[in-house]
């Protein structure tokens, strides 16, 4: 019976995994959380954000300028009082009153959540890397699957009469701690929990709809101001178009944000659209810790090392006591 111990044990450990492989929903997780870093992994390069928070700064630079230096100049030239101007804009030009007053509340949102991106950038990359750069998510549940069914195999194994079953729990437990250390199993896993943890707060679906009805009364703002005030204004103070160039050169932050206008909307509609299309997605994985995941491949193949070394003295001891009996 003591030469069948180690085999249960390994047919536990194989069952085990199994358990956790199913209870888990990591076929669905893993496939999930490829969709998702698959969508996210343009918008998360050092270069994207980098230029998203060049964007959110000159929106919060053009909210700045505008209350600051463009509304008095403009409610001057048109020998308006700055509520006659408010007024004025509410009723002609809705679009760009609407997105002056919402842009004091955008910019921080937008700030907040690109600051969220550039703080997790090293965790999603690495968390991007599961298993490898090469090998998508979704294999990792069928790794783990193999080596629970291997293990089970094994078990069997073991229970036969060979005598060198032992040689085959160390042989693959050997396999199981090296494919983990191998492909950094632990820390890609902590970051991923990491970046899971810094997202759950923050990526919900109000997240979401904010985000797209900011870049929608930006995009509005923008256009209005462009094919409507500006060419109105030029008009009423009888500027010519160099004219109203140098008026707007005196305004760097708001000439530099409608000159890349396009661009900013274009990143911030990528954005949005990542997050927005993965949400459902990210529902999926956010109660996923992968980290214990992680832990108990690795100490599968270490326990089943250790129970083939358990074997190995069994099969010797049985071999010693043999040979004693058969000397008496």
């Amino acid at each position: 019976m003591s030469k069948r111990l180690p085999a249960f044990a390994v047919l536990a450990i194989g069952v085990i995994v199994l358990i956790v492989l199913f209870a888990s929903n990591l076929f669905t997780v893993g496939t999930a959380f490829e969709e998702l870093t698959d969508a996210f992994r343009p918008i998360m390069t050092e270069e994207a954000i980098a230029a998203a928070e060049a964007d959110v700064a000159g929106l919060g630079a053009v909210a700045d300028e505008f209350t600051n230096d463009v509304a008095p100049a403009v409610a001057q030239s048109l020998q308006m009082s700055p509520e006659e101007l408010g007024a004025f804009l509410g009723t002609n030009y809705p679009a760009v009153a609407a997105g002056v007053a919402a842009l004091p509340a955008i910019v921080p949102r937008f700030t907040e959540v690109v600051e969220l991106l550039a703080a997790q950038q090293a965790n999603f990359e690495s968390a991007d890397a599961i298993p490898t750069t090469n090998l998508p998510a979704s294999t990792v549940p069928w790794m783990i699957l193999l080596i629970g069914v291997a293990a089970v195999g094994v078990a069997i194994y073991m229970l036969g009469p060979s005598e060198r079953a032992w040689l085959m729990a160390t042989i693959f437990g050997v396999l199981v701690v090296a494919l983990s250390l191998l492909l950094s199993f632990l820390p890609k896993s902590s970051a991923a929990d990491d970046l899971n943890d810094a997202l759950r707060p923050k990526y919900n679906a109000e997240l979401v709809a904010d985000a797209r009805q900011a870049v929608g009364v930006i995009s509005a703002m923008g256009k209005q101001m462009q094919a409507e005030l500006l060419p109105d204004l030029a008009a009423q103070l009888q500027m010519s178009e160099s004219q109203m160039v140098g008026f707007l050169g005196q305004f760097p932050a708001t000439e530099a944000a409608l000159g890349g206008l396009g661009d900013s909307l274009d990143r911030f509609g990528s954005m949005v659209t990542a997050f927005d299309s993965q949400l459902d997605n990210y529902n999926t994985i956010k109660g996923t810790e992968l980290y214990p995941i992680a832990l108990l491949i690795l100490m599968t193949g270490l326990l089943v090392i250790a129970c083939g070394v358990w074997r190995f003295v069994v099969d010797r001891r049985a071999e010693s006591t043999a040979a004693l009996e058969g000397s008496g």
